[in-house]
């Protein structure tokens, strides 16, 4: 299928938008080959560079793949960034609900999927995290979270680990925004190793109960700090 030509010089975002359309369109069904850089370059009247930083950009989207030899091919018709600019939006305490799900979740399945190397690498991260405590909070953080995001790697599931890696980066970014404050955010040594153990013992219940426990205490917690918050008379 040919494509007009942009008008004037053009940039990536607009080669995008360009693409996200015709993918919407139906122009290149799933599954199938879309037009070389050269080809679309051509077809555009844009340079290969700048059709490549386009392409590039809805292959980190997961609507295109780009497969080694063979081309680039179309995963999805359906653009993602609607929902990513609502998550970027959302508040503090939705994100922490929607981490909530994605840490029962990963806990039930990791005690059922769980490897040997799944259980040393959790043990190093559990004992990392509890020497980290109470000094140094950013480290201790870095910690809490690689512990959590290893648990989520054991349940083996690509799509579950791709959206909480995206979901705790976001929520971490709210959480700065407490920096300092006199409220702990988080739960305590014994219910990180009673997750732990849960997921060893390949008991999936007490997984997800332990998981649930953890993050409903530090939600708790939050909901404390933000009615605090709310109440505190406003700078004028």
């Amino acid at each position: 299928m040919a494509l007009r030509p942009i008008a004037r010089p053009s940039t990536a975002r607009e080669v995008i938008a360009l693409l996200h359309r015709e993918l919407a369109d139906g122009a290149w069904p799933i599954g199938s080959r879309i037009p070389s850089e050269t080809e679309l370059a051509a077809q555009l009247g844009v340079s290969r560079p700048t059709i490549r930083e386009a392409v590039s950009a809805l292959v980190h989207t997961g609507m295109l793949e780009a497969q080694r030899g063979k081309g680039v091919f179309v995963r999805s018709v359906s653009d993602p960034a609607p929902m990513l600019q609502s998550i970027e939006l959302a508040d503090v305490r939705d994100v922490f609900e929607v981490q909530l799900c994605f840490d029962v979740q990963a806990a039930h399945s990791a005690a059922l999927r769980r490897t040997p190397e799944d259980m040393a690498r959790l043990r190093e991260l559990l004992r990392a995290r509890a020497e980290a405590a109470g000094r140094d909070d950013a480290e201790f953080g870095k910690r809490d979270a690689a512990l959590h995001l290893a648990v989520v790697e054991a349940a083996r599931n690509v799509t579950l680990t791709e959206c909480y890696r995206f979901f705790v980066g976001r929520l971490q970014e709210s959480l700065d925004l407490f920096a300092g404050a006199d409220t702990h955010l988080e739960c305590g040594v014994e219910a990180h190793e009673a997750l732990v153990r849960a997921i060893e013992e390949q008991d999936p219940e007490a997984a997800a109960a332990a998981a649930r426990h953890v993050v409903r205490t530090s939600l708790d917690a939050l909901e404390g700090l933000l009615a605090v918050r709310a109440a505190e008379p406003k700078g004028g």
